[in-house]
């Protein structure tokens, strides 16, 4: 965030009689940019073999499960999803790797 922009804010604060100094600071914390998570993500194929082991659960299976709720798919485009590694594995073996 610009010095500016902080500065506006601080400049708007100032004009409430309510905004303590602590507001303030989280309100220019809230502003900046987060830090950006990369998750690992993951093809259908593979997440049906990691849940089903040595005998893959079919397709008809993970679409149900997305459904119910238990899988949450990340969608990368129109007809593509993928999966996050991390909630397959913990969803297969009850604990992520």
């Amino acid at each position: 965030m610009r010095n500016e922009t902080i500065a506006s804010i601080r400049m708007l604060a100032a004009a409430d009689p309510e905004a303590t100094p602590e507001i303030v600071d989280a309100i220019i914390a809230a502003c900046k940019p987060q830090k950006q998570v990369r998750r690992d993500l993951i093809d259908g194929v593979t997440a049906r073999a990691i849940i089903g082991g040595a005998r893959p659960i079919s397709k008809v299976t993970l679409s149900k499960w997305v459904k119910k709720g238990k899988v949450i798919p990340v969608r990368v485009s129109p007809r593509i999803y993928k999966y996050d590694r991390k909630e397959i594995e913990l969803l297969a073996y009850g604990q992520p790797t």
